[in-house]
């Protein structure tokens, strides 16, 4: 792929900017002090613990030959059967009608908050294990909106626009299954991430997802699949 390294990035140094009032925004406290102080002193206590990483790659591809399938090349410009990994991303593929090459990713929040939320739990501080795992999506979050922008830097530098941000298990149609063979793409050990039988990503707060590319898409922004759901104009779960 012009302009485009194929082989696996990990980014680690990440900085996230992630003060108190991130985690007052995700508790909606409505006014609660005794809840206001409990959070603070939690994100005092484990703040900058937080080690994020990101593992994507770029790689080709192609509609399916059956409906809903796609079919991805490991190694850019090769043409084997081996080198390839079909998936079955079911309604979802529709997101993908116009992409020539993709983005892959796997970003995760890390273990460190993983282990003390869990500390927080053994010791019977509920409420604490609660901040910190809200912590955590935040930092999960942040992570996500760098592999984004990773995608929408490169369609710009090509011309070309983006698909929705797409992710096993998050969109219908794409299996969680699914993940396993997405993440066979990917040396998951470079960020201490594995992914399990049943197809769940360890640590928890782990997500991988696929956001495609081509010179068809129309938006060179990152965005979401709620467009197509007739449940957007109301939903309190719908992605920005």
């Amino acid at each position: 792929m012009k302009n485009i390294d194929t082989q696996p990035v990990v980014i680690q140094d990440i900085s996230v900017d992630l003060g108190f009032q991130d985690l007052v925004e995700k508790i909606k406290p409505s006014g609660k002090a005794g809840i206001l102080k409990s959070a603070r002193e939690t994100f005092e206590k484990v703040q900058n613990i937080w080690k994020p990483a990101i593992l994507y790659c770029w790689v080709e591809f192609e509609q399916g030959h059956t409906n809903g399938m796609g079919l991805i090349q490991k190694n850019s410009g090769t043409q084997k059967d081996s080198d390839a990994v079909e998936i079955d991303f079911g309604y979802s593929i529709k997101f993908l009608n116009r992409a020539s090459h993709a983005l892959v990713a796997v970003y995760t929040a890390g273990q460190v908050l993983e282990e003390e939320s869990k500390k927080a739990s053994e010791m019977g501080d509920l409420l604490g294990a609660y901040f910190i795992d809200l912590i955590g999506l935040i930092v999960l979050d942040k992570a996500g909106d760098r592999v984004k922008q990773i995608a929408q830097e490169k369609a710009v530098q090509l011309g070309w626009g983006v698909s929705p941000f797409l992710s096993p298990g998050s969109v219908h149609g794409w299996d969680l299954e699914e993940q396993i063979k997405l993440c066979s793409l990917l040396p998951l050990e470079k960020i201490n991430v594995m992914v399990r039988e049943d197809a769940v990503l360890s640590p928890f707060k782990t997500i991988s997802c696929l956001i495609g590319l081509g010179p068809g898409y129309a938006s060179d922004q990152v965005g979401t699949t709620c467009q197509v759901c007739s449940k957007n104009h109301d939903c309190p779960m719908k992605q920005i």
